[in-house]
Formats: C-alpha cells, sequence, structure tokens
C-alpha cells in the first residue's frame, strides 16, 4: 500500500522557498541515479508527497524521511552529516585540483561516486624533458592511463616502455616505476587511481 504522508499529518507546511532538507534529499536522490518516481516506489510513498518534500512545501516528520532514507539506503545520521559529500555531476575548469610537480601538470578530478575511497581522474600534461617517479602518489593502490597526444615512456620495475597515443598501462604503484616525456612536445595522459584498503 502506498503511503501518503498528507493525509496521515505526517508532514507540515513550510512557509516559504525550498529547504536545504528538500534540496538535500534531491541531490543524494540524483547522486544515486533515481529518479523520483522510483524513490517513491521504493519508499512506499506517493510521487507527489516526494516532489513536495524535494521542493520545499511540505516537511515530513522523523519517521517519514526516515522511511525515504532507507529505500536509497540511507540513514538518518549519514543524511545530516557534514561529510556528506554531494558532488555536482558536472566539473569545470575552476573545480579541478591542480598540481603542478616537477614539470608534469595535473588536473584532477575525485570520483567519490565510484565506490572507494580515494578515487581520480587526472588529466596530465608532461612537458617535454619532465618525469615523475614512485612517490608521485599513493603507495597503496593501482593506476591506468592512456596516452592522448604525445610520447611517453614507463619504466617499471627496470624495464622501459614506449607508449603513444592511443596505448595505455595499468600496474600497482607499490612497484618501482617513473613516468617520462623524453621528446620535445608535450604529451598529454589520462589517468585514473585508488588507493587499495587491502595493501
Amino acid at each position: 500500500m502506498v503511503e501518503n504522508f498528507e493525509s496521515a499529518e505526517q508532514v507540515s507546511p513550510v512557509p516559504e522557498g525550498r529547504t536545504k532538507l528538500g534540496d538535500r534529499l534531491q541531490a543524494v536522490r540524483k547522486q544515486r541515479g533515481l529518479s523520483q518516481r522510483e524513490l517513491a516506489r521504493r519508499a512506499d510513498v506517493t510521487n507527489s508527497t516526494l516532489s513536495m518534500i524535494e521542493q520545499g512545501k511540505v516537511s515530513p516528520s522523523v519517521a517519514s524521511l526516515e522511511k525515504i532514507l532507507a529505500a536509497v539506503p540511507m540513514s538518518l545520521q549519514e543524511f545530516f552529516s557534514d561529510s556528506l559529500d554531494i558532488h555536482p555531476p558536472v566539473y569545470h575548469h575552476s573545480d579541478y585540483v591542480r598540481v603542478h610537480k616537477d614539470g608534469v601538470e595535473n588536473s584532477i578530478m575525485p570520483l567519490p561516486e565510484a565506490g572507494h575511497d580515494g578515487v581520480y581522474l587526472s588529466h596530465q600534461i608532461y612537458e617535454p624533458g619532465s618525469q615523475i617517479s614512485t612517490e608521485w602518489m599513493i603507495r597503496k593502490g593501482f593506476v591506468g592511463g592512456m596516452v592522448v597526444k604525445g610520447e611517453l615512456t614507463l619504466r617499471l620495475d627496470g624495464a622501459d616502455y614506449q607508449l603513444t597515443a592511443g596505448e595505455g598501462f595499468h600496474f600497482s604503484l607499490h612497484r618501482s616505476h617513473t613516468l617520462a616525456n623524453k621528446t620535445t612536445q608535450n604529451c598529454v595522459v589520462i589517468t585514473v587511481s585508488f588507493s587499495d584498503r587491502r595493501a
């Protein structure tokens, strides 16, 4: 049976504007890839009720909110936690974390929804003659990448590999390695790295 919170008097009117709670609930729903209709179905509530909560037209009781969050699933503590990280679906140039070290420019985008702590997508530009070695990132994890432009030299455990545009690599970060641009042109690489909790 679909529950109608309005008729059950489990919601109260909100005077004006959208509430932070409604905005937060909508952001969590979209972050989890749930449509309003799907979340309402899972929570066994009416779609109109969920819509009004997200718009700030009504304020749910704790029990009602807990029922909806259970369908996400998410606890009340997590929902109201200051550490809850809700990211927009689009990153602009100003949103990236930028690190320039040893002639390599990194534009880093965290991927918190990927299911692992410390998951990053990085756009790297290697200037001519630049290189990064074993200590450039976390040691307990993995990295994979693809050369987009130019040529990259990977030295892994003493063996050298030459990669050109369209070729890729992956390895455990605890292995001794160096990534270098030994040419006279910039080299562009896209990498994904993540920590390994088992390490």
